[in-house]
């Protein structure tokens, strides 16, 4: 298993549990959820992803938390499988922020 399985682990078992929440338990929750894809987003670039350089990534609502969670991730997951070793570093900073968010949810 590589980083970035568990990276994909990571992300997925986030984004079941956002999803799965009464919306008034995500709501208190948001900025964190913010923090992590704005996280997942530098890491993006980071390892080369084909980001605008002017995209920025909104504050969504608690409804929407896991999904942008889910973009993000799948754009970070896709950019790291196109460089054939990418450095670890945004990879490892990913897979932190991710497994902190999913240890800070009710």
């Amino acid at each position: 298993m590589t980083a970035l399985d568990d990276v994909e682990r990571e992300l997925g078992r986030v984004v079941d549990r956002l999803n799965s929440l009464p919306l008034g338990r995500v709501e208190p929750l948001i900025p964190r959820c913010h923090e992590v894809a704005l996280t997942i987003l530098a890491a993006t670039r980071a390892v080369g992803g084909d980001l605008p350089s002017g995209a920025v990534l909104p504050q969504v609502g608690a409804q929407a938390a896991g999904a942008q969670l889910a973009v993000v991730g799948a754009d970070f997951l896709r950019a790291a499988h196109q460089v054939p070793d990418p450095a670890p570093a945004p990879v490892d900073d990913v897979l932190t922020a991710l497994t902190a968010l999913r240890h800070s949810l009710p």
